[in-house]
C-alpha cells in the first residue's frame, strides 16, 4: 500500500470525496461527533485503518481508508466536515 503524503492532492481529494459522501447522506453531525470522540485515539483509528486495508476490495472505500491511515487524515476529515478546510 503506498503511503500518501498528508498534503498530496490525491489524499486531499479522497478526503473531500468522503466528506461529500457523508454530507450527501446527511450524516455530518453524527460523523463529527464520532470524530470528536475518537480524536484522542486517532492513532489507534489509523492503525485500525492499516489493519483492514488489505481486506477491502479496490473501490472508493479503499481510497478512503488509505487516506485515513495516519492521524492527520482523521484531523483533516474533521476540519472538512466542520467547514474549516475545503
Amino acid at each position: 500500500m503506498p503511503m500518501q503524503h498528508p498534503d498530496s492532492p490525491e489524499r486531499q481529494q479522497a478526503l473531500a470525496n468522503l466528506a461529500a459522501q457523508i454530507k450527501q447522506r446527511r450524516m455530518t453531525a453524527p460523523v463529527r461527533l464520532i470524530l470528536e470522540a475518537i480524536g484522542p485515539l486517532s492513532f489507534l483509528a489509523s492503525q485500525a485503518a492499516l489493519l483492514i486495508h488489505p481486506f477491502v476490495p479496490s473501490s472508493p472505500w479503499r481510497t478512503y481508508i488509505t487516506a485515513l491511515t495516519d492521524e492527520s487524515g482523521w484531523d483533516t476529515l474533521y476540519r472538512i466536515l466542520d467547514g474549516k478546510e475545503c
